[in-house]
C-alpha cells in the first residue's frame, strides 16, 4: 500500500485533532493549577498544530 503525501497529511490533522480533543478533556479533570496550565498549553499547541495542517491540506485543493 502506497501512501501519498496527502494521505499522510491528512492522518497527521486527524492525530493533532485527536491529541487536542485529548488535552481539553485531561484539563477538565486535572484538579492541580500548575498541571492544568501544562495540559493547557498542549492543548493550545496541538490546536495550533491541527489549524496549520488543515489550511495546508485546503490550500493543495483536498478537504481535511
Amino acid at each position: 500500500m502506497l501512501f501519498t503525501d496527502m494521505d499522510m497529511l491528512q492522518d497527521y490533522e486527524k492525530d493533532t485533532r485527536m491529541a487536542a480533543l485529548s488535552y481539553r478533556l485531561a484539563e477538565l479533570e486535572t484538579i492541580d493549577p500548575n498541571l492544568r496550565s501544562i495540559i493547557q498549553k498542549a492543548g493550545q499547541s496541538s490546536s495550533k498544530s491541527n489549524e496549520k495542517c488543515i489550511n495546508l491540506i485546503l490550500s493543495k485543493g483536498d478537504r481535511p
